[in-house]
């Protein structure tokens, strides 16, 4: 993020709203601690299933204890299962977590329930129409675990449309609510063919597009003629008719938002702080070193913080859950700390585990970033999992 200043920002299962606690993470110096989780993925007949893309997708209770995603999409573990539907997750951080199957709003499967030992918990998370993060099953491997023959049972998915939401530009709509209606009519004919009557039914609600701008609203499992409409801001956008048969699934629905005003306006716009009279602006960038050219290219440098109101106003503006440089770099051994622009450190907002001095001097140029979701600070050092998520 520019600012002229410039910024560029144990183990449980939750089933229902029971939490299964078999270890709970012990201290700070713990969490460093990589764990591991390896198991083989079977469909309903206790087949393996290869070529399945799962993953771990770090979440952390949000608001209305609903669970957001706590890292960006680029840093989650992803793989494809092998030919006897095994996987191994390695060096995986030991907090909480979803097992998670890809696309998350659509994938080829549905995840059934996950075994481990004599144990077998079910997933519930699927309304009537499309899905919740209510009843997915999440766990948290104690530090320096390593849990093995996780058994993950899959079964096909019921009816459903499948869709996929994108700007006119090609950019996928991520992580955004968007309210998605699915009208379903049903005609009804005689033994000539005849119409003799029909039904109409109308499934709706909030929904939120997953990291790749799926989305999926599922069927009341009848034959009938389904139009699906999404809603987002103030735009309305509806498909043309989809015949579907029972069983089937229609997974091939792609909505592109046309004739939309600039809705990244804040990509392109300086934001003045009026208690301090400086201008922000976010800019893309492919690293570090690109952020600090394009910030010097507007006459700009990348943001220093010098108090918690600018922290708190900077949060506030820049909400959206990303990653963002800012103009700090961990200082070499006996040197003062001091902003790109020459300020002298004089205020700190470090996330507690990733506080310099627990950073070694063999880790080359460390840069320090705005963290993903609680936008305090972390060091990003060259072997860093978040670093190619920095992109702003």
């Amino acid at each position: 993020m520019v600012r002229i200043k410039s910024y560029i920002s144990n183990f449980m299962i939750v089933l229902i709203m029971v939490i299964f606690t078999f270890a709970f993470l012990s201290s700070n110096n713990a969490q460093e601690t990589l764990s591991s989780i390896s198991g083989r993925v079977l469909n309903a007949e206790g087949q393996p299933v290869p070529n399945v893309k799962i993953g771990i997708k770090p979440v952390r209770f949000g608001e209305r204890r609903s669970l957001k995603q706590r890292t960006p999409f680029q840093s989650w573990f992803r793989l494809f299962t092998n030919t006897n539907g095994n996987f191994s997750f390695n060096s995986i951080d030991p907090v909480t977590s979803h097992l998670t199957l890809f696309p998350e709003h659509g994938s080829d499967y549905e995840l059934h329930s996950i075994g481990i030992g004599d144990l077998t918990f079910y997933s519930i998370a699927f309304r009537r129409s499309m899905p919740t993060w209510f009843g997915k099953i999440t766990f948290a491997v104690e530090p320096g675990e390593h849990l093995e023959n996780v058994i993950v049972n899959v079964k096909e998915p019921r009816m459903r449309i499948r869709g996929r939401v994108f700007f006119d530009d090609g950019t996928p709509l991520v992580n955004e609510y968007i309210h998605l209606t699915l009208v379903s009519e049903t005609i009804y004919r005689n033994a000539d063919g005849r119409r003799t009557g029909g039904s109409t039914h109308t499934l709706g609600g909030s929904s939120e597009t997953d990291n790749e701008g799926y989305f999926v609203a599922y069927s009341q499992g009848k034959a009938a003629t389904y139009t699906v409409s999404i809603t987002y801001k103030e735009f309305t956008f509806e498909s043309e008719s989809i015949e579907l048969k029972v069983g089937e699934r229609y997974d091939d629905l792609v909505f592109v938002l046309k004739n939309m005003k600039n809705t990244k306006r804040s990509d392109t716009v300086w934001m003045v702080n009026p208690a301090n009279g400086h201008a922000y602006k976010k800019i893309h960038c492919m690293s570090l070193e690109d952020a600090n050219v394009k910030a010097k290219h507007e006459n700009a440098y990348l943001v220093s913080i010098n108090d918690e109101a600018e922290q708190n106003w900077v949060e506030s503006v820049f909400k959206e859950k990303r990653f963002f440089w800012i103009g700090l770099n961990v200082s070499k051994e006996k040197l003062p700390w001091k902003w790109n622009n020459g300020e002298p450190l004089t205020y700190t907002y470090w996330r507690k585990i990733q506080k310099p001095e627990n950073i070694t001097a063999d880790e080359g140029t460390t840069g320090v970033a705005l963290d993903f979701s609680t936008k305090k600070w972390i060091t990003i050092s060259p072997n860093s999992p978040f670093l190619p998520a920095i992109k702003h």
